[in-house]
């Protein structure tokens, strides 16, 4: 079965696990051929693993009839199942896809507007919120399914070499336990919550702060840390293309955003690298929390995640390792094995249709 990838952008911070389900596809049986611009992270993520591809730019995304490029890699390629990411790729390829016959499944990882998917014979929603929403916005409830964003577990098992010198880099010692936050720098992602909750940790505690990312929030957050007088336990690290050292090298992770994410990689990817976690309890994030090893809390509750990270303070080392356990745990339903799975099975249904 040969199925074309079609996404119109050519950075994707979630490019890297994508790329690995593409591959354990291609270990099931599957050929895999991905249909994208060129000049951008993605191409280069491709070519690093040998996945088959072509570049076609759309200049003109608002207007599908005017993206023929699309539609000719389409017409050459003659898939059995076209597979867009992202709404602007699942109008384009909605539309060519029609006009030339090929069934067309749509991975959304957000909260998109229906107009985009009028074409789209199913449509695939990240996590349980992203497909509740699909449903509220007036798509089919009968071509809607639910396949989480998967993990590559094994990617990311933690390096105790690793742990040790992303430690000895930062200058922390082993007692110290480092708390980290990773992700965009936007006001959603609301990291000034965790900087708040943090600043009301008790001073004789040994603890440091971590983030990683960049974005327009920085400088807010920077005075924001300057104005708690955190600078000597904060550290800003800027954008991480690979953020598997942080992950090896902190404790304990935190996801503050205060609204919905679609489903976060972000958490997924902590869990697997063995750290517990706190997560807002809202959107896609609900999907994950039922596993164990996440502490749920509240947006923009700054005292119920202090409480939660104080107590993390207050654990044995044996205690904090059982912790991890269980997020290593967790995080394995949605590996990248179970989830190409899944994929392969829908694969299967919509080209005998």
């Amino acid at each position: 079965m040969k199925i074309l990838h079609y996404v119109n952008e050519a950075n994707l911070a979630w490019g890297r696990p994508w790329v690995q389900l593409l591959l354990r596809l291609e270990e099931m049986g599957l050929r895999n051929i991905v249909l994208c611009p060129s000049g951008g992270t993605l191409g280069r993520l491709l070519e690093e693993y040998s996945v088959s591809h072509f570049y076609s730019g759309a200049l003109f995304s608002w207007f599908p009839p005017f993206c023929k490029g699309v539609g000719n890699a389409i017409e050459k390629i003659r898939p059995d199942v076209l597979h867009t990411r992202l709404s602007s790729a699942a109008l384009i390829g909605g539309y060519w896809g029609k006009r030339l016959g090929v069934p067309v499944i749509s991975t959304i990882d957000k909260y998109p507007r229906k107009k985009y998917y009028r074409n789209a014979d199913v449509i695939v929603g990240c996590s349980t919120a992203v497909s509740t929403h699909m449903e509220k916005v007036g798509f089919p409830a009968d071509r809607i399914v639910t396949i989480h964003n998967p993990v590559d577990c094994d990617f990311y098992h933690r390096s105790s070499e690793e742990r040790n010198r992303m430690r000895n880099t930062a200058g922390v010692s082993e007692d110290e336990i480092v708390f980290l936050g990773l992700g965009r720098f936007v006001d959603w992602k609301a990291f000034d919550i965790l900087i708040e909750a943090c600043a009301r940790i008790s001073k004789t505690a040994k603890w440091r702060l971590w983030l990683v990312g960049d974005g327009p929030e920085h400088e807010k957050l920077k005075r924001l840390v300057g104005e708690h007088a955190l600078e000597d336990r904060t550290s800003f690290w800027g954008y991480a293309s690979d953020v598997r050292p942080f992950l090896w090298g902190a404790d304990f992770f935190v996801q503050p955003s205060n609204k919905p994410e679609g489903f976060s990689l972000a958490l997924l990817e902590a869990m697997a690298a063995g750290l517990p976690a706190a997560a807002t309890k809202i959107g896609g994030t609900l999907d994950i929390l039922d596993g164990g090893g996440v502490f749920p809390c509240k947006p923009d509750d700054v005292e119920g995640l202090r409480a939660i990270l104080e107590n993390f303070l207050s654990l044995s080392k044996e205690e904090r390792d059982a912790l991890g356990r269980d997020s290593v745990k967790s995080s394995s339903r949605f590996s990248v094995q179970a989830i190409a799975k899944q994929y392969l099975e829908l694969y299967g249904a919509c080209s005998v249709e």
